[in-house]
Formats: C-alpha cells, sequence, structure tokens
C-alpha cells in the first residue's frame, strides 16, 4: 500500500509561519483531503477503531455511530457537545465519566460477558447508553485535539470504519514501521527544523542577545548587581512560566499562568496555596544547563526571558507529554533570592 506522507509535510511547513511575533503555528487536528491519504491519521485511526470495535462496542455494548460522532466533533476543535440534554465539555468529562462509565458499570460489564445468551444490558436504556458513547467518543476526540499533532479526521474516521467492516488496508507491520519512523525520524527533525527557525526569530528581537551556547535571552529588569548566581552549586528561588514553541505553558509556579489542571488539583488538594503564587528554591546544578547558564545572567530581583535550544534543555528524548524530542523551549523567570538573600 502506498505510504503517502505528503500532508504530514504540508503541515511541518505551515507551522513555520509565526504567530503573534512570538510563537510558531502549533499543528492542528482538521478534516482533511479524502483524494490524498494521509497515513499518520490512518494508522491512528486503526488504532482507535480496534478500541472501538474490539472493546468498547462488544464489552460495553456502546453505540458505534454516537462515539464517532462526538469524536469528531471534538477532534475538530469543539469544546463541548450535547447528548440527551447532557452537555460533555473538557472540564467535566472526567466527573461524568465516573458517574456514567464508574465501578457501578463496570460490574454491569462483568455481568454481560459472563452471560452466554448476550441478553444482559450494560445500560439502564437507550439514553444512558448514548451518554456514555458520547462520553467515550469525547474523551478520544478531545485526547486528539490536544496532541499537538496534524490528524486528519476523515483519514482516522475511514481507518475505524475499515477496521469495523474488517477490511484493514494497512498491515499490522507496516504500521508498526511506519510510526516507529515517523516518532524516531520524522518528528524529530521537524521539531529540530522548527526550533532552530525559532530561535533564530527571537534572536531579532528588539533587546535580545545570544550566548556562545546558544541561548536568546532578553534581560526584562538586570537585578541587583552584588546579589547574583555565580557558581553552579549557588541556590536560586524564582518565579518561572515554562512554554513551548507554539506558546503551550508545560509548567509555571506562578498562579495566573498555571495550567488549569493544576490550579484545580491545588484547589482541592492544597487550598491554602490556591490562587498564590509558589515560589521555588533548586540549586543550579539541580536543572537543566540552560538554566543553569541562563540564571547567572540577572541579580536578585531581575527578570528575564530565555529561549533555550534543546541541546541545553530535554533534548533528543524530550520529556512529558508537551516537550518532544529536539524541541527549544521558552521560560520568563524572576530572581527572588540567590542563596538566602
Amino acid at each position: 500500500m502506498k505510504k503517502v506522507l505528503t500532508s504530514i509535510f504540508a503541515c511541518a511547513m505551515a507551522v513555520m509561519a509565526m504567530s503573534c511575533n512570538d510563537y510558531l503555528k502549533a499543528p492542528q487536528v482538521t478534516k482533511g483531503d479524502k483524494n490524498e491519504m494521509d497515513t499518520l491519521s490512518y494508522v491512528i485511526g486503526q488504532n482507535i477503531g480496534n478500541s472501538i470495535v474490539n472493546g468498547m462496542m462488544p464489552q460495553l455494548k456502546a453505540d458505534y455511530n454516537v462515539i464517532v460522532e462526538t469524536l469528531e466533533k471534538t477532534a475538530l476543535g469543539k469544546d463541548n457537545v450535547k447528548v440527551e440534554g447532557v452537555t460533555i465539555s473538557k472540564e467535566n468529562i472526567n466527573d461524568l465519566g465516573q458517574q456514567y462509565l464508574g465501578p457501578e458499570i463496570n460490574k454491569k460489564v462483568m455481568e454481560a460477558m459472563q452471560d452466554s445468551t448476550g441478553m444482559t444490558e450494560v445500560f439502564a436504556d437507550a439514553k444512558e447508553k448514548a451518554i456514555a458513547s458520547a462520553i467515550l467518543g469525547a474523551n478520544i476526540g478531545f485526547g486528539l485535539s490536544e496532541s499537538g499533532m496534524p490528524f486528519e479526521t476523515t483519514w482516522i474516521l475511514k481507518a475505524i470504519e475499515d477496521i469495523r467492516n474488517n477490511e484493514i488496508n494497512l498491515e499490522q507491520t507496516d504500521a508498526a514501521n511506519f510510526m516507529q519512523n515517523y516518532y524516531t525520524v520524522v518528528l524529530p527533525e521537524q521539531a529540530k527544523k522548527e526550533s532552530e527557525e525559532w530561535l533564530a526569530a527571537m534572536a531579532k528581537k528588539r533587546g535580545a542577545q545570544v550566548t556562545e551556547s546558544g541561548i536568546v535571552y532578553i534581560i526584562r529588569e538586570a537585578g541587583c548587581d552584588s546579589i547574583k548566581a555565580v557558581n553552579d552549586e549557588d541556590k536560586v528561588k524564582v518565579l518561572y512560566t515554562g512554554r513551548t514553541c507554539y506558546g503551550k505553558v508545560f509548567d509555571s509556579n506562578v498562579w495566573n499562568d498555571m495550567p488549569k489542571q493544576r490550579q484545580e488539583m491545588m484547589k482541592a488538594y492544597r487550598p491554602d496555596e490556591a490562587g498564590k503564587d509558589s515560589p521555588i528554591e533548586f540549586g543550579l546544578n539541580q536543572v537543566i544547563k540552560g538554566w543553569t547558564e541562563g540564571m547567572k545572567l540577572i541579580g536578585k530581583g531581575g527578570k528575564i526571558t530565555l529561549w533555550i535550544p534543546s541541546e541545553l534543555a530535554y533534548g533528543e528524548r524530550g520529556t512529558g507529554q508537551d516537550i518532544g524530542p529536539n524541541a527549544a523551549l521558552r521560560f520568563d523567570v524572576e530572581l527572588l533570592e540567590v542563596n538566602g538573600k
């Protein structure tokens, strides 16, 4: 089967366009071109299709059409969907999942699997089944929309339908080889090019300077020149916000910048700290090399923006969900203390 990569690379080129002068335009899920196959999306669709057709449908007796319809809407960026009078959103999907797909449903699934007649129903009625099916579809769709990948729903849905009809157009071995090549070769090379172009653009900003190691920085406030970190063993206390080249906040201890999920966790488990900044102290030998070098550029009370090359950040491996291979990063930092002073 012909493996067409055109749409992947076309999207990669589109990512190069700058947005708001400071960030690249992030890849987005689109409907896609039904006449030009996108192999990446098709392979992802096969994986999703196996989960739906061989898991959700036989075990939960979920509604295929509702799952797929909701999946497509949310993958294409719809923030919420309404099914049987219930609105499903990113904010409430976990709670709704507990309500409609929680422990009681697991018990029902076990009973249904043990019923040789196949007559045991998992859900109380058609309404509950539709809501649960929509939750399943929305959960997948929200995940796709937030993946930062250039998926095309036309080919995801085509693959799901092919799995349902037992018409597999890409053998398992070919699909696995494609994904391995994409994640180990294509994606890292794309990220490296993006990062290099982003850093070059940031270096042209007014007031920007570049260190010998390649860190681009702008000193917003110099701070106290007599109280500065000099050695790698020095300890600093800071407020910071880290962003990807697309402007997505991946970490922050500044309340107004914190990802919403972290804010909600603090409200729930550390209510006394909710709504407040959370300064952190660490040794400069305990962090990425870009921080070790960058924190020596300002004094106590100083503020700096750092654009750090991937080799001084998390390198070829990346880290976590948001920082991929070869990713350059931006940090906005306020230096509060140096060695307790």
